[in-house]
């Protein structure tokens, strides 16, 4: 999964719900059990606030991070 500014406006534009099932779905995929972390209504607008300030420098870090731990879960 890449994200870029066109990613970040589809998830904000999710409702609480949505964002939520799709953070977990993301969890999941990349190992994490999804239920170890519960996600609460403050850490939704938490991710909100982060994803709609982020710069083209922060898109580029969290691609590299995420790409970094999956290829980190693949090598265990």
């Amino acid at each position: 999964m890449q994200i870029d500014q066109k990613a970040i406006r589809r998830l904000l534009s999710m409702n609480d719900e949505q964002l939520t099932a799709f953070i977990s779905q993301i969890a999941q995929e990349a190992g994490i059990d999804p239920g170890s972390f519960g996600i609460h209504s403050s850490d939704i607008q938490s991710i909100r606030r982060v994803l709609s300030g982020a710069t083209e420098e922060d898109i580029r870090k969290m691609n590299l991070a995420y790409t970094e731990y999956k290829q980190s879960k693949h090598h265990r």
